[in-house]
């Protein structure tokens, strides 16, 4: 499939997409669960704790509860302890992304995607489970090949689904909206597109941004 990339055509074989911000419109609701989930004993860390949270947007929300506990209160948090505060997030940010809506192009992109029969992945920091039901309740499970959440990291993901796909990286897109999106495609050398939303900017330099994802079609005659 041909797109518009960095300001020229490039044959593409393989997207990948992150799903909050990129997919559907969820950046907003995750910052409230998130701002909700601080326990009501460490109120006064809340605002340090948002820091990190949206300074490291895209990575796993287990990922984000463990640096709290270990980087804001200096515990080291057992596993069994970890997976309840996880899951107390959870049951407070799932609610709020369940009625969210498709960001504006992004559902029209994918099913240009879909008709092009090019091979649609999702990779997100999201849980399994959570993530397909997410994707379930805005309609969009049909139009993905493959849906995968956290763990393990997005790089190491990525690495995994171009070679189980023997998709060489220069024909490789990933489209995410935060620096741990760009930190993963810059990780196979894949081509990247930014796709602006509440989460902070890549700290990298961007070749390819867009405010609607149809801006990547290449219009045909």
């Amino acid at each position: 499939m041909d797109l518009k990339l960095a300001g020229s055509v490039h044959s593409i074989d393989l997207i990948v997409f992150d799903c909050d911000g990129v997919l559907l419109d969820t950046v907003a609701a995750k910052i409230e669960a998130f701002r909700r989930w601080v326990p009501a004993a460490h109120v006064e860390l809340r605002e340090a704790f948002m820091a990190i949270v949206m300074a490291g947007f895209g990575q796993s929300r287990t990922f984000h509860i463990e640096r709290f506990y270990r980087e804001l209160l200096h515990q080291q948090p057992d596993q069994v302890f970890l997976d309840a505060e996880v899951a107390r997030f959870t049951d407070i940010c799932e609610p709020l992304c369940a009625s969210a809506s498709w960001r504006v192009g992004s559902r029209e992109f994918v099913q240009a995607c879909h008709t092009a029969e090019i091979p649609r992945y999702v990779l997100s920091g999201v849980p399994q489970a959570p993530l397909e039901e997410l994707l379930a309740s805005a309609g969009g499970t049909d139009l993905f090949d493959v849906i995968i959440g956290s763990p393990p990291g997005k790089p190491e993901s990525m690495a995994r689904i171009l070679a189980e796909t023997d998709t060489p990286a220069h024909r490789t897109l990933f489209i995410g909206d935060a620096n741990a999106d760009h930190v993963a495609a810059l990780h196979v050398g894949a081509h990247f597109v930014y796709f602006p939303s509440e989460a902070q900017r890549p700290e990298a330099e961007i070749v390819t941004e867009v405010s609607d994802l149809r801006q990547l079609l290449v219009e045909t005659e």
